[in-house]
């Protein structure tokens, strides 16, 4: 019973010193010079447990998994022991690939990796009235849920050779449709160091005015966006994040690559654990029902 109340109490202790201590990621503390032995960290991802048969007698567990972004090319590895274990649960939980958030601090480094030891290690949740479900789960916002969204018709879906025509729609033709939509007085225009392409308090969602930053990529690159495609130094997405908002929107005139969806969950993961945000994806798909909506589609009367 000790060991149960301990592993469902402790998080709003971990989440409090996080917070206050602003720890970061591991990508964040690479990308601003501060990564190095005895710095603490945030991790959630995905992870390979070891050790954590029940055949296996010996002590020494282990968290290994794969680093991306500024980090690509490294591991994490997470060392400690069964008697860190606060509960049984642990062992079928941690067993195998899973995802887990991990808080700890940096011990080693060297070419090919990171080595680590735990304070915590678990999972995060998101205590709703009817039950609690992984907080990475909440965080993602579907257009037609942004109420001037709400026009887009999920039943149509362009053919290859429709899809094309979106060669044909310039970015600023975007921009101008969602600052109509939102009732924006004003277009922005593009520079290079700006965090976002349109920046409105006016997205209403669930009936409540939230604060929307939004990344606009149009048909100049007519492919899967990758990270490599956000900014000269595939920084576009930290800017983005950078500006405190509640919602944060990723349009693409194509495909969003798994990557830029991992690397912009992880962001907005570590974002709500300060301040509640959500992000919402619009893809290619997505932009074609919009314009087609509001009578902006090539060929539509």
């Amino acid at each position: 019973m000790a060991s149960a109340i301990l592993s469902n109490e402790v998080g709003a202790y971990v989440m409090e010193a996080i917070t206050t201590s602003s720890i970061k990621t591991l990508d964040q503390l690479e990308r601003d010079g501060q990564l190095a032995e005895g710095v603490p960290f945030i991790h959630y991802g995905p992870v390979l447990g070891k050790g954590f048969s029940w055949a296996n007698k010996t002590p020494a567990l282990s968290l290994t998994g794969k680093l991306e972004y500024a980090l690509e090319g490294k591991k994490l590895v997470i060392d400690f022991s069964k008697a860190g274990l606060v509960n049984d649960t642990a062992y079928v939980r941690m067993q195998g690939l899973t995802r887990l958030f991990i808080f700890g601090y940096v011990t080693q480094m060297d070419e090919t990796s990171i080595r680590a030891v735990p304070y915590v290690i678990g999972d995060v949740i998101k205590a709703t009235p009817a039950f609690p479900v992984p907080i990475i789960t909440t965080l993602e916002l579907r257009p037609v849920e942004i109420q001037q969204f709400s026009c887009i018709d999920g039943s149509w879906i362009p053919s290859a050779a429709e899809f094309k025509r979106l060669k044909e729609v310039p970015e600023r033709t975007v921009k101008e449709l969602i600052c109509s939509l939102l009732e924006e007085p004003d277009v922005p225009a593009d520079w290079g160091g700006e965090e976002s392409d349109v920046l409105s308090a006016n997205l209403i969602v669930a009936g409540q005015r939230q604060l929307g930053a939004f990344l606009l990529k149009g048909p100049s690159r007519f492919h899967e966006m990758k990270p490599t495609d956000l900014g000269k130094n595939a920084d576009q997405l930290y800017r983005l994040f950078n500006i405190p908002a509640q919602i944060y929107v990723i349009q693409h005139c194509h495909k969003i690559g798994a990557a830029v969806r991992k690397q912009a969950q992880a962001l907005a993961f570590t974002q709500n654990l300060t301040t509640p945000c959500r992000i919402c994806f619009i893809d290619g798909v997505s932009t074609a029902q919009l314009l087609l909506a509001n009578g902006l589609w090539p060929g539509s009367k």
